[in-house]
């Protein structure tokens, strides 16, 4: 994925337009901005559902192949932020 995949608002704009950016994220993934700098990501609910899915596949894959109980406990810790 590029960022010219993404369309790009600015926070007032993605206000004053939020009714456009909700049938937009639709098609593409959004990208809000603050103060010029990115913020936060708007995905289509359905992607955002399989992308967290993916993300719990890898985390047991990497799990699952784990000996080392502390490389174990260090990645078990990384996932934390995708569970949801």
């Amino acid at each position: 994925m590029y960022l010219k995949d993404f369309t790009f608002y600015s926070l007032a704009e993605a206000k004053a337009k939020f009714s456009q950016v909700v049938d937009e994220v639709e098609e593409k993934d959004i990208v809000i901005t603050k103060n010029g700098l990115p913020k936060v990501v708007l995905l289509d609910y359905d992607k955002f559902v399989k992308l967290m899915d993916f993300v719990d596949e890898v985390r047991d894959i990497s799990l699952f192949e784990i000996e080392n109980v502390e490389e174990y406990q260090r990645i078990k810790d990384f996932f934390k932020d995708f569970d949801y």
